[in-house]
């Protein structure tokens, strides 16, 4: 199931996209007990909320045009933003092993003052004059999780959509802690939707990532040193994973960072940025300054 986190009125609604277009939950039967907002859904977890959402798609009469959709990030009020770094070995060796990995997945955070959505604008940080794209898979947490072996991640895990790990690489590089460069405003683009777990194989996603309209990156998901089930374990056993919670999973090679010198086209004002999964859809942005 692909779910939509959108503003109605003023006010986020939970959405299921469909072929004939996008159900507004809420309206469907108004004081029903669907879930009315992503969070909701999430905090349901996937086997209470499935069924109800289900059961809402089978009695939806009236359908929103999706081109006509406002979108609000995939998950809107995360407690964590967790994201894993270097973790395609073709992305080590683009950087020319800049960013070695440990034994141990590289991990850095961001917050929530990054959440951009889906046809949302990324603002360029004036500091810096160094800014570059990441097309990444996004883990959404489903059920709260502490100590996991790697075989219980499944079943904790709400569903996956798609981000864009924006990075400052003159402030990621000025020290030797990345979040300077990772954590500015507008510097995670999340969405365009949820697609439930059940419905995806965490091995099989495919991704790519565009630059106005051109291919900069591509990957698929069995090409990550950590895998997602190894991720969601690891980062439970270092602090308590909660529903709504964002695990970004690293990004395949192709990032301007990783081009010779004179070839590292810094995003500029105008830029177009899509990251593209067969299973989840495009999510696009503009850069722009502010």
């Amino acid at each position: 199931m692909k779910l939509i986190n959108m503003v109605v009125n003023g006010e986020l609604h939970l959405g299921i996209l469909t072929e004939r277009g996008v159900i507004d939950v809420p309206a469907v039967k108004p004081g029903a007990d669907f879930p009315k907002t992503m969070m909701e859904a999430v905090r349901m977890g996937r086997e209470n909320a499935l069924p109800l959402l289900q059961m809402a798609e089978s009695l939806a009469e009236h359908y929103l045009d999706e081109r006509e959709v406002r979108y609000a990030p995939a998950i809107d009020d995360p407690e964590k933003i967790l994201c894993a770094g270097v973790n395609y070995r073709a992305h080590i060796e683009e950087t020319r092993g800049s960013f070695a990995p440990a034994g141990d997945p590289s991990i850095f955070a961001k917050f929530r003052n990054t959440l951009v959505p889906h046809r949302g604008k990324v603002f360029r940080n004036r500091t810096s004059q160094k800014h570059d794209y990441e097309a990444e898979i996004a883990v959404i947490i489903g059920k709260r999780a502490a100590y996991l072996t790697r075989d219980q991640a499944d079943e904790h895990i709400f569903g996956y959509t798609l981000a864009n790990d924006i990075s400052a690489r003159d402030l990621q590089r000025a020290t030797t802690q990345w979040i300077p460069g990772k954590t500015c405003d507008t510097f995670c683009p999340l969405g365009p939707c949820i697609v439930t777990a059940d419905a995806l194989d965490f091995d099989a996603m495919h991704i790519k990532g565009y630059k106005n309209g051109e291919l900069r990156q591509e990957g698929w998901s069995r090409d990550m040193i950590h895998d997602i089930p190894a991720l969601v374990s690891y980062l439970s056993c270092c602090c308590t994973l909660e529903p709504g919670d964002v695990i970004l999973t690293g990004t395949p090679s192709g990032v301007i960072l990783g081009r010779p010198e004179d070839q590292q086209d810094w995003l500029q004002p105008g830029d177009v940025l899509t990251v593209c999964e067969d299973s989840i859809g495009e999510l696009t942005v503009t850069i722009e300054d502010r």
